[in-house]
């Protein structure tokens, strides 16, 4: 069978005491990859599906919010990390750089006033040279993608989907961890760290340097848009530089006749080798990075709302850098995954460490 770019299969196999299943992904025939293999899921052994929400499956409510989204886990085998916060899509809408440390008396936030106040005459527009997408999971496991907009005549569209490794100006992958803070004068601030688990800049099993802490004080400017404080090595500069980041909340999605949301977080890891790769999948959007040595692969996916047809089929690669394999083709197929499960493709195999189905209540209670 020959499949185009928006044709997917599965098919199990019953000759195991576990069934396996096979799934072919939607770029097996990408231009960056001529490799026919196939990706083999093997479920947990006790196997119970993703529960719709009509089902009798426990519900567990958010910890971070009691009236916030109701989780309908499928704890499988070792059970994922309870939640810690709600899952999250987010998208950079610019970066501005400071100087560190910051004259004194600069104002912070400093700038979402721009141009109109800017004390200490710094440039007067903010600007965003990537498109960046952040996908958190409910275990507040991220995966970090942030790909350059076109630098050169030869770059085709708005994001690099043929493997351009040029276009890729970082992703990482870990876990996020939020508390409040007091600062005068402003309600509801964070200090937020993100543990980088892999980073594009850092090779894996190499004896080189880890990535340094990352770390920023986050300032609500309004209910989608919320502003990062903090300062770090800038490659670009080749010094510390303050920075401020504005982030915008996306609106989750579902993807399905049920009306829930899905949450999947998928680990590969064999530092001997130097591997190591995330796969998350957050409603409408899936992520993935894998390092393979100094080499990095990235891929995001979105779910196409406005085709028809079975729900597997309708997810389109909107972004591709280096030559790689990631299997995001299995967080298509939610009713099938399962905590514990394991996913193999060629030499990797990677490990289903959450599975999450929910439905915000409100909603429930608009259908009711």
């Amino acid at each position: 069978m020959v499949l185009t770019n928006n044709e997917f299969a599965g098919t199990a196999t019953l000759d195991s005491p576990v069934p396996t299943i096979r799934i072919y992904s939607p770029d097996h025939d990408s231009a960056n990859s001529t490799d026919s293999s196939e990706i083999i899921y093997t479920p947990p052994e006790s196997v119970i599906n993703m529960a719709p929400p009509d089902s009798e499956t426990p519900v567990t409510p958010s910890a971070s919010s009691p009236e916030g989204p109701v989780m309908i886990a499928a704890f499988h085998g070792p059970a994922p990390p309870p939640p810690v916060t709600e899952a999250n899509i987010s998208i950079r809408e610019y970066i501005y750089f400071l100087p560190y440390p910051l004259p004194p008396g600069t104002p912070v936030p400093y700038s979402h006033n721009l141009p109109h106040k800017n004390p200490v005459n710094l440039p007067s527009h903010q600007f965003e040279p990537t498109c960046t997408l952040v996908l958190t999971s409910p275990a507040a496991t991220f995966v970090d993608v942030r790909l350059f907009k076109p630098l050169y005549p030869g770059d085709v569209g708005l994001l690099p989907n043929r493997g351009e490794s040029h276009r890729l100006e970082w992703a990482f992958a870990g876990r996020s961890t939020s508390a409040p803070i007091e600062i005068p004068d402003w309600e509801n601030v964070s200090h937020s760290t993100w543990t980088h688990w892999l980073d594009s800049r850092y090779p894996v099993g190499m004896g080189k340097a880890q990535p340094p802490v990352d770390e920023g004080d986050m300032y609500p400017i309004n209910p989608e848009l919320t502003l990062e404080h903090g300062h770090a090595f800038h490659p670009s500069f080749n010094a510390v530089k303050s920075h401020e980041e504005m982030w915008r909340d996306v609106p989750l999605t579902s993807t399905n006749d049920r009306g829930t949301r899905i949450a999947i977080v998928m680990r590969v890891q064999a530092d001997t080798h130097g591997v190591r790769g995330v796969v998350v999948r957050v409603g409408q959007y899936v992520q993935g990075v894998l390092m393979q040595g100094e080499k990095c692969t990235v891929e995001r996916w979105e779910f196409d709302d406005s085709g028809e047809g079975v729900e597997a089929m309708r997810w389109k690669r909107i972004a591709r850098t280096g030559d790689g394999f990631l299997p995001c083709a299995v967080a298509f197929r939610p009713e099938i995954v399962a905590v514990g499960g394991v996913v193999k493709y060629g030499d990797f195999e990677w490990r289903v460490e959450e599975a999450w189905e929910w439905k915000v209540e409100d909603e429930e209670d608009e259908e009711a």
